[in-house]
C-alpha cells in the first residue's frame, strides 16, 4: 500500500479510494464528480465502479465487532471534532490527512469499518 495526501480539507474519501484503487487523486475526484466530504455511500458507489470487492455495509466497532478488518476504511471522529475516513491495511493506518500511523491510532475515535476484500 502507498500512502497517498489528500490534496484538500475534504478529500479524505477519494484519497483513501486513490489508495485502493491505485490512481491519483485527481482521477477519483472525477469518477466521484466530487471534491466535497463523502459519505460511506458514495465510497461503496466508487468502489464498485472500479470493481473492488467489499463489505455490503459498514460495520459498527462493538463487543460483536472489536476491531476492524486487516484491510478497511475506517469511519473516524477526530479529536478536533470531524469526521474522517482512513485506510487500515495490515495493522498500520494510511492516514491521508495525518500520515502513516503504526501502533496505536491517536488521532480521534475509530467508530465503524468497512471491510475491503483482497483477491
Amino acid at each position: 500500500m502507498e500512502l497517498i495526501m489528500q490534496p484538500t480539507t475534504s478529500t479524505c474519501g477519494q484519497a483513501c479510494i486513490a489508495m485502493i484503487a491505485k490512481k491519483s487523486v485527481e482521477e477519483v475526484i472525477k469518477d466521484m464528480k466530487t471534491d466535497a466530504p463523502t459519505s460511506i455511500g458514495q465510497l461503496i458507489e466508487i468502489l464498485d465502479f472500479y470493481g473492488i470487492k467489499h463489505a455490503e455495509k459498514n460495520k459498527r466497532i462493538s463487543k460483536k465487532n472489536p476491531a476492524p478488518y486487516k484491510y478497511s476504511i475506517l469511519t473516524v471522529h477526530t479529536n478536533e471534532g470531524y469526521t474522517h475516513w482512513t485506510l487500515f491495511c495490515d495493522g498500520r493506518y494510511f492516514d491521508p490527512e495525518f500520515g502513516l500511523v503504526e501502533g496505536e491510532y491517536t488521532h480521534g475515535k475509530i467508530t465503524s469499518f468497512l471491510e475491503i476484500y483482497d483477491d
